[in-house]
């Protein structure tokens, strides 16, 4: 079975770090890898110790690092799209500077790691794809763009490309040569059947898992709670959640406890695994390796660690609607509910005292209020009602 690993959270948490340490021990188990980085610095190579490469970089016999420079990417494989824009910026007199930046087409720009992932994935080359993504919770709305496109698509885009063919000869005396149109048009039907099948790959739990990875602090925390629920919403499987960089020092481990109970929490029933810190830098594959057994253990990295949603939300009746989520062992009962921001926060009260469950509001409660929260069979239960139907 092949597998597409999607490491993602907030920027210094250690994705790079996690994604390289996760590459080698996949090779060390016989898998044939391909390491796609994103980061603009490549910082993937430093922890490696291994040079700075254009585009591809053997590690070793079973692992390639892909180094992707997102607007290379689209010049590259959308040509004429990018230029097509350019010239319509041009003629509104926009700044040539600010007109390349502008037409760098930001959702295409965007994709071009996921689609890079898609590419080889497709290869059949590899067993294992990994992707170390851009930083925060806002790249788990790239991930699901795909989704996104594909339902516009099957309304409207079509369509669009139709009367955009017949209409060629009569547009170009505005903006361009028809040739060019209908090659625009071409990379446009490229990109949509792309991001389909890039769809279908990274909503399907049997070959795609996301994995977020937080720090012991209240910024990264919150960021990968949100990555979390992002994901929920948008059909993305998250099967594990990572604490890293764990205070070897017991006095400093213990205040940074709060925060991992916080994150083990909010993310229940997604196991959590923990990474204690060796020391300043992880460099060098033999420290990685050291990593890699930390995190996984005796487990194989490709396996599956949890399938499904950890909230479920459903309107009862109209104005009306009930929040579940699983709890785990030891929760006795449910304290105050409230929002903040744009964030549920739940009290659980449990046989260690009262923590905090965060998770980030769904779009249908924002006009709700919470009127009743309880615990039943390990089930934290909030009914809600929409504001101006009490």
């Amino acid at each position: 079975m092949r597998r597409l690993l999607v490491f993602t959270g907030k920027g210094g948490v250690g994705k790079s770090v996690i994604s390289a340490a996760t590459a080698l021990k996949l090779s060390d188990l016989g898998y044939t890898v391909a390491l796609i980085s994103t980061d603009p610095a490549h910082t993937i190579s430093a922890y490696l110790d291994i040079p700075l490469g254009k585009d591809i970089v053997k590690v070793n016999e079973r692992v390639d690092l892909y180094y992707i420079d997102p607007v290379l990417e689209v010049m590259k494989k959308f040509r004429n799209m990018s230029e097509y824009f350019l010239e319509w910026l041009r003629k509104y007199g926009i700044d040539e500077v600010l007109a390349y930046e502008l037409a760098m087409l930001p959702m295409v720009t965007e994709s071009m790691g996921l689609l890079k992932a898609l590419e080889l994935y497709e290869s059949g080359k590899y067993n294992v794809v990994i992707i170390d993504t851009i930083p925060s919770a806002e790249a788990l709305r790239l991930l699901y763009l795909p989704t996104i496109l594909n339902s516009i698509r099957s309304r409207m885009i079509k369509v669009s490309m139709s009367i955009m063919r017949t209409t060629a000869k009569m547009l170009s005396v505005i903006l361009s040569p028809a040739s060019k149109l209908g090659k625009v048009v071409e990379e446009e039907e490229v990109f949509f059947n792309e991001t389909t099948k890039l769809s279908n790959i990274i909503t399907n739990p049997e070959i795609s898992s996301v994995r977020v990875i937080a720090n012991p602090d209240t910024s990264s925390v919150d960021d990968a709670i949100k990555s979390v629920g992002l994901a929920q919403v948008f059909n993305l499987n998250v099967d594990l959640g990572i604490m890293n960089k764990i205070s070897p020092i017991e006095e400093w481990a213990k205040q940074q406890e709060e925060y991992v109970r916080r994150f083990e929490m909010s993310v229940y029933p997604i196991p959590v695994r923990r990474i204690r810190q060796e020391g300043i830098e992880v460099k060098g594959c033999d420290a990685l390796r050291r990593l890699a057994d930390n995190l996984y253990g005796e487990d194989d990295p490709v396996k599956i660690f949890y399938v499904g949603k950890i909230v479920n939300v459903r309107e009862v009746e109209e104005g009306k609607y009930v929040l579940e989520m699983m709890m785990p062992p030891g929760v006795q009962d449910c304290g105050n509910v409230y929002f903040q921001g744009d964030e549920l926060v739940i009290e659980v009260i449990t046989d260690r005292g009262v923590v905090e469950k965060i998770y980030p509001l769904p779009t249908m409660l924002k006009l709700a209020q919470p009127v009743k929260a309880y615990v039943k069979d390990r089930r934290l239960i909030i009914e809600f009602v929409r504001t101006g139907q009490q």
